[in-house]
Formats: structure tokens, C-alpha cells, sequence
């Protein structure tokens, strides 16, 4: 056989196999967010509730690194570092995070389209929500009283560049946070050894592009709030926009755009 003709056969092989993939991996985060749909109502609020507390991890980091670099030209990359510990974390532990673990739960009701999908999408985005927003309450209060002055007044600097944007640029810049996350969420199944790298880069991109997320966005504004540089109002008027803005681009954009590239081949 010429190796011409070899080698179009190998490349047609591999279209192959990428088309399938796609469709398998379709199927598996389907079926994963099928299940997520059902669970508990007390397990997902514990373990949203964990995640939250572990994103503080991410605001933690970042104020030991803002310590540590000063005002380098180069520091807002350095400082960048630290925010996908908490994300890592949660990665780690299979803990439930709004944007990424509640995305794959988007696709089974894009597929089926029945109300009682619709209905227990409500219920695991609401309780997941409630639960990372509590953690993440916590924890960002909690850390103005467990850290020394000095590296708490760094998680004040690294915090503040939330405080640049106004609520149509949060909401703006929250868009594509929630696409990259959304992004990941669909990745990682076909990663099985990549995961925790995957994780890194995605979120490393999301922190270094200031994009805001609304579960580390929220420990941020707690932390500011804390320090008295935000009041409630100001907090409010950052989070809500970045929750409809993350939640367009992760579930309304991510997820219609990877149903679309399969549905004429799963229906």
C-alpha cells in the first residue's frame, strides 16, 4: 500500500475517533449531570457549602504572593498563582461548585427538555449556590481574624482589583470566566491523567484576565468589606452582576454551543 494512501487512512482514522469522542464525551457529562440532578438535597448543600470555605485557599495564596513580590512590574501574573488553589482543591475533593460541577447538570436538561428537568436544574443550581456563597461568606470573615496583619492586608491588595469595574463590566467580564469554566468542565473527562493541569491553566487564565468568578469573587468582597474598603452595597453591586454573567457564559453560551456540535448525531 503507498504510504500516501496509508497515511490518508491513519488521518481519516483519527477524524474518526475525534468524532466519536465527541460524542461519547457528550454522553458521559450528560450522564454525570443526570446524576448530580438526583442527588441529595443535604449532600450537595454540604459539600457546596465545603467549597465554598476551600475557595478561601485562593484568596489566601494570593495575599501571601502579593506579600512576597511587592509592587513588581510583574506581580498582578505572580499574584495570579494563587487563585486556582481553592479551585484545585475542590477539583481534588469532588466538591460541588456553581459554574463548573452545576454545568454539567445543563446539558441532560438540554437534551431531554422536560420540566422536571428544568425543575431539578433549579433546585441544584439554587442549593449549590446558597451553599458556596455561605462557605465562601465564611471563610473571607474569617480570615481577617486567623492571619497575621501584614499578609492580611496583602489579601486586601490582591482583592481589590475587583473594585476597578463597574456593574455592566462585571457583569461584561464575568462572561467569559464562565465560559472558560464551563469550558474545563467539559475537558475534563476526556483528561485522565491532565485534570489538576487542566484545572490550573483554565483558572490560572480566569485570575491573570481579571475575570471575575462569583464564588472566589465573593470571599474577595468579604475580605474588602472586612477591611472597610467596601461597604455592603458596593458588594451586592459586584456580585450580582458576575452571578448573571457567569452564569450566561458558562450554562446559556458553554452549554448550548457543545449540545450544538452534537445534537444531530445523539437525536
Amino acid at each position: 500500500m503507498p504510504k500516501k494512501t496509508e497515511h490518508e487512512l491513519r488521518a481519516k482514522r483519527l477524524a474518526a475517533r475525534s468524532e466519536i469522542a465527541s460524542k461519547t464525551l457528550y454522553s458521559v457529562i450528560a450522564e454525570t449531570g443526570k446524576e448530580e440532578l438526583l442527588r441529595p438535597s443535604s449532600s450537595l448543600l454540604y459539600s457546596a457549602l465545603t467549597a465554598g470555605l476551600a475557595m478561601g485557599a485562593s484568596v489566601l495564596l494570593m495575599g501571601a504572593i502579593a506579600k512576597a513580590v511587592g509592587d513588581a512590574s510583574w506581580s498582578a501574573l505572580a499574584i495570579a498563582v494563587g487563585y486556582p488553589a481553592g479551585f484545585l482543591l475542590i477539583a481534588m475533593a469532588r466538591m460541588q461548585l456553581f459554574t463548573e460541577n452545576t454545568l454539567t447538570a445543563v446539558l441532560p436538561v438540554t437534551k431531554n427538555r422536560r420540566w422536571r428537568s428544568v425543575r431539578l436544574l433549579g433546585r441544584l443550581w439554587a442549593i449549590v449556590l446558597v451553599g458556596n456563597l455561605v462557605g465562601a461568606v465564611a471563610i473571607g470573615a474569617v480570615l481577617s481574624h486567623v492571619t497575621e496583619p501584614d499578609l492580611y492586608d496583602a489579601m486586601v491588595t490582591a482583592s481589590s482589583h475587583i473594585t476597578h469595574r463597574d456593574a455592566l463590566g462585571n457583569f461584561i467580564s464575568a462572561l467569559p470566566a464562565g465560559f472558560l469554566i464551563g469550558l474545563m468542565a467539559w475537558s475534563l473527562p476526556g483528561l485522565p491523567y491532565e485534570k489538576l493541569g487542566a484545572v490550573f491553566i483554565v483558572t490560572y487564565l480566569v485570575g491573570a484576565g481579571g475575570f471575575p468568578h462569583i464564588v472566589a469573587g465573593t470571599v474577595e468582597t468579604t475580605v474588602l468589606i472586612a477591611a472597610g474598603v467596601w461597604g455592603l452595597g458596593e458588594g451586592l453591586a459586584f456580585i450580582l452582576p458576575v452571578l448573571v454573567g457567569n452564569t450566561l457564559g458558562g450554562a446559556a453560551l458553554f452549554a448550548g454551543l457543545a449540545y450544538g456540535q452534537v445534537h444531530e448525531e445523539i437525536e
